[in-house]
């Protein structure tokens, strides 16, 4: 699969759990704007990638549906406090044109937009005993 014009960056994502639509701007994203909807579900566990090619699992907390207003989007349900600003910056849009995405050229009225929330499952890094623990073994298996 290839992600840019004339297909100068050529990569293949391997097997895994379903990916999002767009490409987000760093793996540790934790909005995501979505201005064409999607079919996956809350509680999912989800790929996020980047244009790089580079992925990361993680799990599909909340699915929110969004209505695009004149002075940008709000949820469906009338929530409020979602901070716009990081929707963007991890979604890699500009903030004027989130904000603005009903005058937007690529704004389709008769598809509802989502936001998804991600939530990033923790990842135990090895410690040092560990990491000497697996040298030892390694040593003594030659």
């Amino acid at each position: 699969m290839s992600c840019c014009s004339g297909g100068r960056c050529k990569f293949q994502f391997e097997e895994g759990p379903p990916l999002v639509d767009n490409s987000v701007t760093n793996l540790n994203a934790q909005y995501q704007f979505l201005p064409y909807g999607t079919i996956l579900e809350e509680e999912e566990v989800i790929r996020i990638w980047m244009e790089s090619g580079e992925t990361k699992t993680v799990i599909l907390e909340e699915k929110i549906p969004l209505i695009i207003t004149d002075s940008g989007p709000e949820a469906e349900d009338g929530r409020t406090g979602i901070p716009w600003q990081l929707v963007a910056l991890d979604s890699g849009m500009a903030y004027e044109d989130l904000m603005n995405w009903k005058s937007h050229s690529l704004y389709n009225p008769n598809e509802t937009s989502v936001l998804l929330k991600l939530n990033h499952p923790i990842e135990i890094k090895p410690s040092l005993k560990m990491k000497l623990l697996n040298i030892l073994y390694k040593i003594r298996n030659l």
